[in-house]
């Protein structure tokens, strides 16, 4: 986890939050803000709050136990249940806030109570995850008949690509797709050849980083082998992929761009995992090479940014191998909500890896907990429908909040009907819905 800084300010105050139950304490445990409805677990009010010992409060039986001691001593995100005066249980965590020193120097708590949770669980066991902008702008470039390969373009971000996509095949002009490994770059490649005046020609992908430097001219050429024909004879009329292009040496970027600078009859499509513009500035990649690449480009963000795509990918990749092993599973609801929230540092490949091995692994019809790989598995607190590691917290307050209007705008016809299930202002739900979908949402009372 990446240190989190505070600036300094020790000004005691409620914050004004009424949806959120956030508190700030010193590395000392006394507490400086609160929210609007902090303390209504405890039964006390914020006010009485502010300025107190979170051990003078533990010792009067308000809760127990402290989380900000063991932040401290730890250094890093604490998780615990605490039990309240009335014998309510709160899900609590506590986030370190360092100063320049990298010492811990204050404590940001936020809980919510077990039962909220359930609430939250219910709201989004039925809940579909597309956002309405994306599914009009997919549904009109579906009228289009595009064909997207195995391309997930669910969210914002992907839809943006796969308009740049279209463009590039249009214009059949040189284009890098950058992203890490396995966020579907070749696949955006395939989808870029399909739509292209040259669909009818060959499609060839070269991985750049696995060919020696002695021999890179005849394996794009075929020069000087007989039985070797080269990739760019094999790709002319078609399109050449360049897979991780970012890891040629120097003096293969001279060779790779006169080469390609002789071959007019393919269209070039770059995969990068880091930014060439960064390493053309670094002196680690030709100019002449990153502009003749560069006329256009993509920037495929990883998974876990594309909370639309995961959820999508879940549900494809189980279609998938329901169809393969002529099988019926299915995911248990805590499993699919875990999955979800997980970093997914391997982006698709890792997903469709961890699903295969628990498909297999599971003895039923069901894929539980028990079947996610051991390493995949999370404690028993963190089992609540909310998984928290490696989350901060407006991230995990926009995951759930976003899911929970999506779902209760398909339940209701107005956004008063919204508010008064939802147990908020009317104004509020525009407020949110405008956050969440860019739509002018007015009062639509019937």
């Amino acid at each position: 986890m990446n240190p989190i800084f505070m600036l300094s300010n020790n000004r005691e105050e409620i914050m004004d939050s009424y949806d959120e139950d956030i508190m700030i304490t010193t590395r000392e445990g006394i507490i400086l803000k609160v929210t609007q409805i902090s303390g209504e677990h405890y039964g006390v009010d914020p006010e009485e709050l502010l300025g107190k010992s979170i051990f003078d409060l533990e010792s009067q039986g308000i809760f127990t136990p402290p989380i900000t001691p063991a932040v401290v001593e730890q250094k890093k995100k604490v998780v615990t249940v605490q039990m309240t005066p009335s014998g309510r249980k709160v899900l609590i965590t506590g986030i370190p806030l360092f100063n320049k020193e990298r010492e811990v120097e204050y404590v940001i708590s936020y809980s919510y109570e077990l039962s909220e949770l359930i609430v939250i669980k219910d709201y989004l066991r039925d809940l579909e995850t597309e956002m309405s902008l994306v599914k009009e702008e997919l549904a009109y470039w579906r009228g289009q008949q595009m064909e997207t390969g195995n391309f997930i373009a669910e969210s914002a971000s992907s839809v943006r690509a796969v308009k740049t996509a279209l463009k590039m095949a249009q214009f059949d002009v040189p284009a890098v797709i950058q992203g890490e490994p396995g966020v579907g770059k070749t696949s955006l490649a395939k989808m870029i050849h399909k739509q292209s005046q040259r669909s009818d020609g060959p499609f060839i992908e070269v991985n750049c980083g696995t060919i020696p430097e002695g021999v890179f001219r005849q394996a794009f050429t075929g020069q000087g082998e007989p039985k070797m024909q080269g990739y760019l004879p094999l790709a002319e009329n078609g399109t050449l992929v360049l897979k991780e292009v970012d890891q040629l040496s120097l003096a293969s970027q001279a060779t790779l761009y006169e080469l390609l600078s002789e071959r007019p009859d393919t269209c070039v499509v770059a995969l990068s995992e880091e930014p060439l513009e960064k390493l053309t500035e670094q002196s680690l990649f030709r100019e002449d090479l990153f502009y003749f690449l560069h006329v256009a480009a993509i920037h495929l963000k990883p998974l876990r940014e594309r909370t639309e795509d995961l959820d999508r990918a879940i549900v494809q990749f189980l279609e998938e191998l329901n169809e393969k092993h002529n099988d019926k599973k299915v995911l248990e609801e805590d499993v699919h909500l875990h999955l979800m929230q997980q970093r997914w540092p391997g982006n698709f490949r890792e997903l469709k890896n961890v699903l295969e091995r628990s498909f297999v692994e599971s003895e039923t019809a069901v894929i539980s907990w028990q079947d996610l790989p051991a390493n995949y598995r999370p404690d028993e607190a963190e089992r609540l429908g909310i998984e928290i590691d490696g989350q901060t917290l407006p991230h995990i307050m926009d995951v759930v909040e976003k899911k929970v209007l999506l779902n209760a705008q398909e339940r209701y016809k107005t956004t008063t009907e919204m508010a008064k299930a939802l147990g908020i202002s009317q104004p509020s739900v525009v407020r949110k819905l405008q956050k969440y979908t860019n739509n002018s949402i007015g009062d639509e009372e019937e």
